[in-house]
């Protein structure tokens, strides 16, 4: 067994649904400029910033745009994840959020500041309408109360 860093704990109360998942590596180039890569079980950080999200044999989810509730198992409402972007065929923030979520699972280890991440967020959700908006929920909201170690 690999002694990676552990994800941090968060406590979910409620239905909270998964919306997406990965069947391979998503690898991004952020640019960032690391003294030492960060490895863990589900995200990489080579030193020249290259991010890693790693599916692993299970494949990697998460809920896309953060909150978002199933009522009944029949609907899922929240913060919506945008349209169908027609070059990726994706929603416009399944990138920027995969890499965001995975970035936060980590925040209490990863060796990046906060401010960073929630930039690379920003500037990952590329011309959605909507990207200064969800920067400033992300900025104000987003990892309250998690301590980043050594930063």
């Amino acid at each position: 067994m690999t002694n990676w860093p552990e994800p941090r704990d968060i406590v979910r109360t409620g239905n909270f649904p998964y919306v997406f998942k990965i069947d391979k590596d998503f690898e991004y180039a952020s640019g960032w400029k690391l003294d030492q890569p960060f490895d863990s079980q589900w995200l990489a950080i080579s030193i020249d910033g290259t991010i890693t999200v790693k599916a692993n044999e299970t494949g990697y989810a998460w809920d896309g745009c953060t909150p978002k509730w199933s009522v009944l198992n029949l609907v899922i409402i929240g913060t919506p994840d945008g349209h169908i972007d027609y070059r990726t065929m994706k929603p416009f923030c399944f990138y920027a959020s995969l890499v965001h979520d995975a970035l936060y699972q980590y925040l209490d280890s990863v060796p990046v500041p906060k401010k960073d991440i929630d930039l690379l967020f920003l500037d990952m959700l590329g011309d959605f309408k909507l990207r200064k908006l969800y920067h400033f929920f992300v900025k104000h909201v987003g990892g309250r109360g998690v301590i980043q170690r050594g930063l």
